[in-house]
């Protein structure tokens, strides 16, 4: 919230949610000391036990003594670069709450580097997975074992020295039985052989969002557990399929789906968004599907599809599911 009086102001915020929603607290006090001043206010919300899955809104309300009856419902974000005029744009004070219907395995302990712009630990935590990262000391000599599962973020060995520089541990924890999941890079992924056997990034993306995904190895844990992955799974994507594909590689790699796109300038089948390259006990995958943009945005196959991913060290011997929601903002 921020003031917009001539000086000190006194207020209230409090969210309007859906039937059967709740906030704590049910409002919040603000005191503002000046003109221009921004305090902000925290809440709790819960869903109903049985809430239905879907898209629900909230909405922020503020309210003042010194205004009477007006409510301020809006916000604004400001636009400013050097070769424009700065502008305000008005937008409603609310957010989307995407209550999504996954299953997830118990007691997923993962490991996660950390990329670029990378929102995927929110939801690999909304999840219920036991998340924790890990930093250079940890790439450099720590036990890497104790992870299910090892996920390197968006374009992660671009931002990473530590990744570059050890990646030959992570290649000996797959050997050993470990599961990597390599999100997309650039091309600095063709510098070195990063992967289990020589592979390069391409250009290759389908940037249609609404094309069929065809599933190549359709009995493989990633589209069979916990969540059974269908036809449903692809819709609702948002901007695009993918894009970084493996390009070239070595037969000894599987793709696992392919896809056409629509538009004419990008003719023919595309391969390399998900690929395994199994290597020893272990196996280890690249992910070209854009899950780190779908995730943010609450598309509900995403969260499904990252469930069977984090989950495939417990595919060769399942244990128990519980179903949860992912409520994405």
């Amino acid at each position: 919230m921020t003031n917009g009086t001539k000086g000190a102001a006194q207020a209230s915020v409090a969210l309007e949610l859906p039937a059967g929603w709740k906030a704590t607290p049910a409002s919040a006090p603000i005191s503002f000391a000046h003109e221009d001043e921004s305090l902000s206010a925290r809440f709790r919300v819960t869903a109903p036990a049985l809430v239905k899955t879907g898209e629900y809104m909230l909405r922020a309300v503020v309210t003042s003594p010194a205004t009477g009856s007006e409510r301020f419902t809006t916000g604004y974000q400001e636009i400013e670069y050097p070769h424009i005029q700065r502008r305000q744009v008005i937008k409603p004070a609310e957010t989307a709450l995407k209550v999504v219907d996954v299953k997830v395995t118990s007691s997923i302990n993962v490991g996660y580097i950390v990329g670029v712009g990378d929102q995927v630990p929110d939801a690999i935590q909304q999840l219920g997975a036991k998340l924790s990262f890990i930093d250079p000391d940890e790439m450099a000599w720590g036990d890497l074992s104790k992870h299910d599962v090892i996920l390197t973020g968006v374009r992660a060995y671009e931002r990473r020295a530590d990744l570059r520089a050890y990646n030959r541990r992570l290649l000996d924890y797959v050997e050993r039985g470990g599961t990597v999941i390599v999100q997309y890079n650039k091309m600095e992924f063709n510098q070195s052989e990063y992967g289990p056997f020589p592979a390069r990034v391409s250009g290759n993306r389908v940037c249609d969002e609404t094309v069929p995904v065809k599933v190549l190895v359709p009995a493989h844990p990633i589209f069979n557990f916990p969540n059974k992955i269908g036809m449903k799974t692809w819709d609702g994507w948002v901007q695009e399929r993918g894009l970084y594909f493996l390009g070239e590689k070595d037969k000894k790699y599987t793709d696992l789906v392919s896809m056409v796109d629509s538009f004419k300038d990008n003719p023919g089948e595309k391969l390399g968004s998900l690929v395994e390259g199994k290597l020893g006990k272990g196996r280890w995958i690249y992910l070209g599907l854009g899950l780190w943009r779908q995730l943010p945005a609450g598309t509900d196959g995403a969260y499904q599809l990252l469930a069977n991913l984090i989950s495939l060290p417990k595919a060769a011997a399942p244990v128990p599911v519980r179903k949860t929601v992912a409520a994405a903002r």
